[in-house]
């Protein structure tokens, strides 16, 4: 599925060696965040690993959704999609989650602010003591100076390289 001639969901069965795959966690959360779901394919493939989750995904744009949809058909139970800006949904966020995935991109530029502290905090109040938080970031010049950033506010537990994107996993 692309968007502004950017891949922003596959198949979840043409997923295997994509940053999709580097964003799972290597335990089964109670309770994911996905911040940005596109065409749901890391809900596809959490439930996929995990079996059945709780998993609330936030994406700002009702086409996405949509499109989403059509091609990959329903998402699976246990999804709850909500239509919203995930800056505004973190910040407002009354529920606590042990799996948070953030995946914010409009087109081929990472969304505004996902390593701004002021996002960084309040993602990491959505979290539970301990819990854990996965960035996809495109590889540029940027780089270092977004996972010093994460760095403040979580403890950095692995980099990953998929090509052309960086996979961060941190905890609280």
């Amino acid at each position: 599925m692309l968007a502004d001639g950017v891949v922003q969901s596959v198949a979840p069965t043409a997923a295997a060696g994509g940053y999709w795959e580097a964003m799972l966690p290597e335990h089964q959360p109670r309770r994911a965040l996905l911040l940005g779901v596109g065409g749901g394919t890391l809900a596809h493939l959490l439930i996929g690993r995990f079996g059945p989750l709780t998993i609330v995904g936030v994406d700002d744009d009702p086409r996405m959704l949509s499109l989403a949809r059509a091609v990959f058909g329903p998402l699976p139970p246990g999804v709850d999609l909500v239509l919203a800006d995930a800056f505004t949904f973190v910040a407002r966020c009354a529920g606590r989650f042990d799996y948070v995935a953030v995946d914010l991109f409009h087109g081929g530029r990472p969304a505004r602010g996902v390593t701004g502290q002021p996002f960084l905090r309040a993602l990491r109040e959505a979290l539970v003591p301990g819990g854990h938080a996965v960035f996809n970031l495109f590889r540029d010049a940027h780089t270092a100076r977004r996972l010093r950033r994460i760095a403040q506010r979580f403890t950095v537990t692995r980099v990953e390289h998929v090509r052309d994107n960086v996979v961060v996993h941190a905890r609280r």
